[in-house]
């Protein structure tokens, strides 16, 4: 009697039993993934791809119509053109006094001309060419800041929020370099001479030194005030080295070896605090953006290249007298930077209105007047932009300012 059968057995049937099982596995895992790879309706299952959409199909299926017919080949729809990308309308800009835009009158007038059409943008000073402040700002490089700060300031900044709701492109100008004020209360921000004492220009006004790391984070905070205070973009007026006076004579707080190297890498600084703002130039002349005066190139500063600065300025703001002196200025500037982006300043509203293109008519402490022009409602133009009420006499004399007018012995005492 073999004693093994039983247990030949046993084995013979586990292994059937696992043999089944695994096959109604496979059919299982077969069924699942099929499934998932097609989606199924009234015409058919359909291959789904590893993204989960439907495969493309090589061509439709025709309709069952219970008999073969040869599928008629539709003509391929003609492409639809492509649209013209839209041009962005022209920056039609007022420039006035910070008064236009803190007084509620007034500014209910730029708000009216906004409304109908007439201007989109408005540019306000922000901080003035002798250093004083219309808006509030928060800074440690001047401990009595409020003495240079408007007192208005308050209405300045209600009008801004106000424009800016409104839908108005606001741009705060800030005078940069020449700063009577700011360096008389902190004279460590100030040009000095290399013997001592703070260095005068010929109209013996002083300058921010532009490679003093403190005068870049004053100009930083006033340009990140503007921007909280709503301003949309940042012009900076007087953004550059002093074009006269014995440059020779400066003891810079770093030594510059390009002018324009220095100026570009403060842009910089200026344009991280701003964020999404834009930051752009403006001068008084093309020759204040391209060059050096003849008495600075005399006094042996260098001179630099200005094309990597113009260049990194979003827009550049320059004054002209009409629309051919726009066109020659114009090609002027994109002669040293290609890509720089060229807004005129007119100081006639008539010559504003019928320019074609961005532009900026400068009123100045005019600006109510400029508006009712604008609206028909007078016939006189501006007469340029007066905001200071400085005399634009920039002559000097030469014999007035010799070589030996400045602090031989550092006591802040001048001839």
């Amino acid at each position: 009697m073999n004693n093994n059968r039983k247990p030949n057995q046993s084995r013979i049937r586990r292994t059937v039993a696992a043999v089944l099982i695994a096959a109604v596995l496979v059919v299982v895992v077969g069924v699942v993934l099929v499934a998932r790879c097609l989606s199924f309706d009234d015409t058919g299952a359909h291959v789904i791809d590893r993204y989960g959409v439907l495969a493309m199909e090589n061509q439709e299926q025709p309709a069952d119509t219970g008999s073969a017919q040869p599928v008629e080949q539709q003509p391929e729809p003609e492409p639809e053109p492509e649209p013209e990308p839209e041009q962005p309308d022209a920056t039609r800009a007022l420039m006035a006094s910070a008064d236009t835009f803190s007084d509620a009158d007034s500014r209910a007038a730029v708000l009216a001309l906004a409304q109908a059409g007439t201007l989109d943008t408005v540019i306000v000073n922000i901080k003035d060419e002798e250093g004083n402040l219309n808006i509030h700002v928060n800074t440690d490089q001047i401990d009595d800041i409020d003495y240079l700060v408007d007192s208005d300031a308050d209405a300045l900044e209600a009008g801004i929020t106000e424009l800016k709701q409104a839908g108005v492109h606001v741009v705060g100008r800030i005078y940069c370099m020449h700063d009577q004020k700011g360096s008389g209360q902190n004279s460590d921000l100030a040009m000095q001479f290399e013997r001592g004492g703070t260095w005068l220009d010929y109209d013996n006004t002083r300058w921010l030194d532009p490679t003093n790391g403190d005068t870049v984070e004053y100009l930083c905070d006033i340009a990140h005030a503007a921007v909280q205070a709503g301003c949309d973009e940042i012009v900076l007026a007087d953004y550059t080295f002093p074009p006269r006076g014995h440059l020779d004579r400066v003891a810079f707080d770093a030594e510059p070896e390009s002018q324009a190297a220095v100026l570009a890498a403060d842009l910089e600084e200026l344009r991280h605090v701003c964020g999404e703002a834009k930051v752009s130039l403006t001068a008084d002349s093309v020759s204040d953006l391209t060059e050096l005066s003849v008495n600075g190139v005399e006094d042996g500063v260098p001179l630099g290249d200005v094309a990597a600065l113009l260049g990194a300025a979003d827009r550049l703001f320059v004054p002209v007298s009409d629309a051919d002196e726009a066109a020659s200025m114009t090609a002027t500037v994109q002669a040293a930077a290609p890509q720089a982006t060229v807004v005129p300043v007119f100081p006639s509203v008539s010559v504003w209105m019928a320019y074609e293109g961005d532009a900026v008519i400068s009123a100045g402490t005019e600006g109510v007047q400029a508006m009712a022009v604008m609206r028909g409602e007078a016939s006189d133009d501006v007469d340029g932009d007066d905001s200071d009420g400085e005399d634009d006499d920039e002559s000097y004399d030469d014999d007035s300012y010799s070589n030996e007018d400045y602090d031989e012995e550092g006591d802040g005492d001048y001839e």
